[in-house]
């Protein structure tokens, strides 16, 4: 029981019932609102996670058929293959929206029928394939790819960057109102530079943080055995 104290009632030591739950309603809304906060701040590190690893992986995708295509057309010698060589069309075999093949003299003995001389590149199935010398395609992104965008440019030779080669016909391809050079088909030879665009999704996507994130990068290979002897 109370006791009295300066003839009012003292309450006793500890807290009401009302006061405890009162406390520990604000506890629990203040421990959900950190939470809160913390699954916001952990969902957007890891979405940023995944789409830096989907960059990375596209990137060293590029980073290979980049090195590998500005070789095309390396003859340091005279070409005296010309089953496995095409040196009047400067190495290059066939050129498509999603498939680029081509031959060099890595070893300069005249012919292409060495190691990694005879090269393409496809893009099938979800996967960008590597093929070298008539062996059988590998994969480059495990079945992870969703687009390789392949444009070909010739030698700009005036102070205006020319527009790209069309595919099949003069109308299929139209660069900021302008048509295209010509139909890449017929201009093999003279094919300057190869934009390449390559689109990968994340080798381990999390459906709780954002899922299968894409990712496209784009560089341009330029054809640096072009006008050599």
């Amino acid at each position: 029981m109370a006791k009295r104290k300066n003839g009012r009632l003292a309450s006793p030591g500890g807290f009401t019932l009302v006061e405890m739950l009162v406390s520990i309603l604000i506890t629990s809304l203040i421990v959900v609102a950190i939470y809160s906060i913390f699954r916001v701040q952990t969902h957007s590190v890891k979405i940023q996670e995944n789409r830096l690893e989907a960059q990375e992986y596209a990137r060293s995708v590029l980073d290979i058929m980049v090195r590998e295509i500005r070789n095309a057309g390396y003859f340091p010698v005279t070409v005296t293959d010309l089953v496995n060589c095409t040196p009047t069309l400067g190495g290059i075999v066939t050129a498509g929206a999603q498939t680029f093949s081509f031959n060099l003299d890595a070893d300069a003995n005249g012919n292409c029928a060495g190691p990694n001389e005879r090269i393409a590149y496809t893009f099938s199935g979800g996967n960008i394939t590597r093929a070298a010398d008539g062996g059988a395609a590998e994969s480059l992104t495990d079945s992870n790819a969703t687009n390789l965008q392949l444009i070909y440019y010739p030698q700009q030779t005036g102070g205006t960057a020319p527009p790209p080669y069309c595919y099949a016909s003069l109308g299929d391809l139209i660069v900021n109102g302008v048509t295209c050079s010509g139909i890449v088909t017929a201009n093999l030879a003279n094919i300057q530079r190869v934009s390449i665009s390559v689109t990968v999704q994340s080798k381990n996507p999390d459906a709780e943080f954002g899922g299968q994130l894409n990712a496209t990068m784009t560089s341009n290979a330029d054809l640096r055995n072009r006008g050599l002897s």
